[in-house]
């Protein structure tokens, strides 16, 4: 009996210890198979880098709907976990602005407000919602304005905290002089390239040194490169350097009086053919793509219709390389394929996205026919490369090279838009790994998401349904059989004479 209660009150005192524990100390057990709720490696070396406290204002309204419930705790628990790997004084502080004065501040530290549509038994209503973090390093603080389910937390956190401890970043260089795209026709290229690095703008024809450049960018030529810029860039090469290029090497006019395509080249394509890697004079056709919209007569009717347009693939065949990790889609109007060939350099051909199986591609020039009927025997070239990677160990130079600058251009004014998100996470994953500052590549796609339950046949849920209830039922019996058995064999042995128990 002593014994019994003994074990019970170390039971009671080990149940408590653990409770303490739990309140003092925070820790996670992953098993989930793409580790959403472990920091990475990057992650846990930044924070051990950090010498200043940390302070995390999470502003979160209360009485958020379920859905917005689970993203707010999984970025609660996330800053805890580096809160539990950090070697400074870390404070996690969630404020509810239930009041004026705290929205005011919210608002005043860059925390955006948002309306969301909120039900309610039978009732609609509209509310004004935060739910977004100031993060503070020291003196320094910057800004998550919203999270939500397309918010890559992780990477928005090490982000930060990188950006506090980086003395020396990147520098970039985007060449000018040939109508390349400017910086301002491309605002969310820009926007999430100067987080960590420095950006410049170069002209070949007056260069510094290119050397200082750990990536040089080039987007959207329309003029030729001269031979002496060209040797620029190979000296630029011969010593390291990488390049990214996209090139509109196949241009798409589609105007009331035009509807032709032809090749505009720049120079730059026999440069990389010395490499390996050759542009063909061709526009790439996929039956996965994007759509166009035309006009369309009936008579005396006019009216506007979308209509899929091969001309505008969307890519979705991304080789395994850091570069392409965790893309699901990138549009690429008006691209063209790209072929291996053999040269005598030692470069080495990787291909990072090709098209669909039901793909092919147009010699140019071609004359786009709006209205013509596909068919299967149209895509005769399936897995056409449209983005490759040109590597020498020799030289530890690089190149990434993509057939379509369009994708990376919001353009400006009233041809302003919103760019697909995984055509700038291309974009900066490639010059982040030129730049041999690829950590956080694999956070960047690394977003929150709750895996629903997958339909059920009919006949698998009425055995799950039984299976449910009587396993349980099946259960108890054998135990209390197992127990019958066990407390029988007892009886019958303390019935023998001369046993002790």
């Amino acid at each position: 009996m002593k014994k019994t209660i003994k074990n019970n009150l170390y039971t009671v005192i080990g149940i408590l210890v653990l409770n303490i524990l739990s309140m003092v100390l925070f820790f996670r057990i992953d098993f989930t198979h793409n580790n959403r709720y472990s920091l990475s490696r990057v992650s846990k070396e930044v924070i051990k880098n950090i010498k200043q406290p940390v302070t995390i204002d999470f502003y979160l309204t209360n009485n958020l709907p379920q859905s917005i419930k689970k993203i707010a705790k999984e970025f609660t628990s996330l800053a805890k976990e580096y809160k539990s790997r950090s070697n400074v004084p870390f404070a996690v502080n969630i404020i509810h602005p239930d009041s004026e004065e705290k929205g005011n501040t919210a608002l005043a530290a860059g925390v955006q407000s948002i309306l969301i549509e909120l039900r309610e038994r039978d009732s609609e209503k509209i509310q004004n919602i935060f739910m977004g973090a100031v993060i503070k390093i020291g003196d320094k603080q910057a800004v998550i304005p919203y999270i939500d389910h397309n918010t890559p937390m992780e990477y928005e956190i090490t982000r930060i905290l990188k950006q506090a401890t980086d003395t020396i970043k990147p520098h970039i260089g985007f060449i000018s002089g040939h109508r390349e795209a400017t910086l301002g026709q491309m605002p969310q290229l820009i926007n999430e390239l100067s987080h960590l690095t420095d950006i410049s703008v170069i002209n070949l024809l007056h260069p510094n040194n290119l050397d200082h450049y750990n990536v040089l960018c080039i987007i959207g030529p329309q003029d030729v490169y001269t031979s002496y810029e060209k040797e620029l860039l190979e000296k630029y090469l011969a010593n390291g350097g990488r390049l990214f290029i996209a090139l509109n090497h196949a241009i798409g006019q589609i105007n009331e009086s035009q509807h032709n395509g032809y090749i505009n080249p720049t120079g730059l394509e026999e440069m990389l053919t010395e490499k390996g890697l050759k542009i063909q004079p061709d526009f790439v056709i996929d039956n996965n793509c994007g759509t166009m919209t035309i006009n369309q007569h009936t008579g005396f009717m006019s009216y506007q219709s979308n209509i899929s347009f091969p001309y505008f693939p969307m890519i979705t065949n991304f080789s395994d390389h850091t570069i392409t990790h965790g893309l699901n889609a990138i549009f690429l109007p008006f691209a063209s394929s790209i072929e291996q060939v053999k040269t005598k350099t030692t470069y080495i051909f990787t291909p990072l996205a090709t098209t669909s199986s039901l793909s092919g591609s147009k010699r140019a020039p071609v004359f786009f026919n709006l209205q013509y009927p596909w068919c299967r025997n149209d895509f005769k070239k399936p897995k056409s490369t449209v983005a490759a990677l040109l590597t020498n160990e020799d030289n530890n130079s690089a190149i990434v090279t993509i057939t379509d600058a369009d994708f990376l251009i919001n353009d400006i004014g009233v041809y302003a838009h919103v760019l697909r998100k995984d055509n700038i996470n291309f974009a900066i994953n490639s010059i982040e790994w030129l730049a041999d500052n690829s950590g956080l590549i694999r956070l960047r796609n690394k977003f929150t998401t709750f895996t629903s339950l997958q339909p059920l046949e009919e006949s698998t849920k009425n055995l799950l349904k039984y299976l449910n209830f009587l396993l349980p039922l099946v259960i108890i019996l054998i135990f209390a059989a197992i127990r019958f058995h066990r407390n029988r064999q007892r009886r019958l042995n303390r019935s023998q004479p001369g046993y002790i128990e």
